[in-house]
């Protein structure tokens, strides 16, 4: 299954050189906030509206293989539209599918088709 976290582009770059993304969601570490929070394709919009729609700071989804996450040791509880990753994300390998900026469009953060060449790996 394919899940989407959705990073303020700034938090992602910083964590690069530590290969790990430590954050859970918009301004809380994942030290604070327990795990990393994500969400299926079809509920990418709706987190974008919800939690981040008054932001106007670069924003970046992050793709995200499941089973390859899985791989890597990680829990990952999915319910619904949402899910939980219990650790930081891996920056590197096969669970980071694709790294897409996300486009704002009159006042609104549009999420991005997935369904398109996803090769963008920042």
């Amino acid at each position: 299954m394919t899940l989407i976290h959705i990073a303020i582009s700034d938090d992602w770059e910083a964590c690069r050189p530590f290969g790990e993304y430590e954050v859970a969601t918009r301004g809380i570490p994942l030290v604070d906030g327990d795990f990393v929070r994500a969400t299926t394709p079809g509920g990418t919009q709706r987190v974008l509206d919800d939690v981040f729609g008054d932001l106007g700071l670069p924003l970046v989804a992050i793709v995200i293989d499941e089973a390859e996450l899985r791989n890597t040791g990680l829990r990952v509880d999915i319910t619904g539209d949402a899910a939980s990753i219990w650790g930081p994300l891996p920056q590197d390998g096969p669970a980071i599918v694709a790294e897409t900026p996300i486009e704002r469009r009159d006042g609104r953060w549009l999420a991005p088709d997935l369904h398109a060449d996803q090769t963008n790996r920042g």
